[in-house]
């Protein structure tokens, strides 16, 4: 009697790899454009949690509560390079500097799958929203445009608004502004 040897043909297995790629191919995009809308729900959310979670802070302690722009988390950034960063302080004198007397509450780091977190007008983009001990936020008007990183998505774009009295809002999915 012969025995057959159990295996593939190398017909059955080209036959494989041509399906996994051809299945590779349509969902590979699909996926990369899943994950950069993720990175860039989840940095919004990340962002109006902050802000809430400072104006809340401030009302609780009875004292300013800032959050600003940092690189690293150690002390705010002279600029308004929201992407690097920020982190949310009890801010003793409202100036919205980390100073030594003052108190950091939490801190985010950079943000890497991003490619901006500004407005549509940078060059006046706040580096510091202060909240007061009653909870408002004078001159506070800003809005974050997050911006994914990966080619081609642009429509994947996240608008957070802050009211000029300091409430954040994130808007919904295809909004590309304030208003």
């Amino acid at each position: 009697m012969k025995s057959r040897a159990a295996g593939f043909t190398l017909l059955e297995m080209l036959l494989t790899l041509a399906l996994t790629a051809l299945l590779m191919a349509v969902a590979v995009p699909s996926l990369s454009r899943l994950l950069s809308k993720t990175a860039v729900q989840s940095a919004a959310d990340a962002l109006v949690g902050d802000l809430r979670y400072a104006r809340s802070e401030a009302i609780k302690r009875a004292r300013t509560v800032s959050v600003c722009s940092s690189a690293g988390g150690v002390a705010c950034a002279s600029s308004a390079a929201w992407r690097d960063g920020w982190m949310v302080f009890v801010d003793a004198d409202g100036n919205g500097r980390l100073d030594p007397e003052d108190q950091i509450l939490r801190v985010q780091e950079r943000l890497e799958p991003l490619a901006s977190i500004a407005s549509a007008t940078p060059a006046n983009d706040k580096r510091f929203i202060a909240y007061q001990a009653s909870g408002m936020a004078r001159a506070a008007a800003q809005s974050f445009i997050l911006t994914p990183s990966a080619a081609g998505s642009a429509s994947l774009v996240r608008v957070v608004c802050v009211s000029m009295q300091g409430r954040a809002a994130l808007r919904a999915s295809g909004v590309s502004a304030c208003s």
